[in-house]
């Protein structure tokens, strides 16, 4: 599977006529609020395909860290089988932001943007779509926080497992119902009219396909957004087989 320009800002590259490019990813540091680290493994927890779930941690990630992000892969695999199809995310409400031409097609539900579940497996507010075998499959989950919220606002769910972004320099059209990529612009850009930025919401991305940079990669390459600030990409190859 193509993972290098994945999602949602993937397909704003095409749309703007810009290069790409991508540095060498790094495990981001994330603080963690538990005081105990384990460099230890979780008893398997559930299996997609045969394939069990069984994160390795990382330095800094406590067992509770780690339960968390087990929990998380599991749940998520369970309720994106409601999901398998674009068709069926098309009945529950999801619309297409257009970024099919990468490969990799994001459906966003918009009434679930703001409406107050957070990391909710039922209602993610993203189901994420790649051609297996030839169909259409979902492949991942995007969750998002609620509009303006901060990486201040997120939850410690994996600790430096599970690493979140923005898109502070995504332009989409402005439908409430059916919002649509329509290029990139610097940071402290404007959109062109009838467009505007993604702003600076959180989102996480849950793979329950193999990921070369783990199941909680953010996107790679230019215009894959931000992660916080004073961290780096984070990519897991240690868990890059989980799924």
């Amino acid at each position: 599977m193509r993972r290098a320009l994945t999602g949602i800002a993937a397909v704003a590259l095409l749309l703007a006529g810009s290069g790409c490019g991508s540095s060498s990813p790094k495990a981001a540091q994330a603080p963690t609020t538990d005081a105990t680290t384990t460099t230890s493994t979780t008893t398997p927890r559930a299996t997609n395909q045969g394939v069990t779930i069984n994160l390795h941690s990382e330095p800094g990630v406590t067992p509770v860290q780690l339960e968390r992000a087990n929990t998380l892969i599991e749940n998520t695999i369970k309720d994106l089988k409601r999901f398998r199809t674009p068709a069926q995310a098309y009945a529950a409400g999801y619309r297409s932001i257009g970024d099919a031409l990468t490969g990799d097609e994001h459906y966003v539900n918009w009434s679930y943007a703001n409406d107050g579940h957070i990391l909710d497996p039922k209602r993610p507010e993203s189901v994420v779509y790649e051609r297996v075998n030839g169909k259409q499959q979902a492949v991942a989950a995007m969750y998002g926080m609620p509009f303006g919220s901060t990486f201040a606002d997120v939850p410690d769910v994996g600790g430096a497992l599970t690493q979140w972004h923005v898109h502070a320099n995504l332009c989409l059209t402005d439908n409430p119902e059916q919002r649509v990529v329509a290029g990139l612009t610097s940071i402290g850009g404007a959109c062109p009219p009838g467009t505007s930025k993604a702003g600076n919401t959180p989102m996480l991305h849950v793979w329950i396909y193999p990921n070369p940079c783990g199941p909680f990669a953010a996107l790679e390459g230019i215009g894959a957004g931000q992660v916080p600030a004073g961290q780096t990409r984070n990519c897991d190859t240690k868990n890059a087989s989980v799924r």
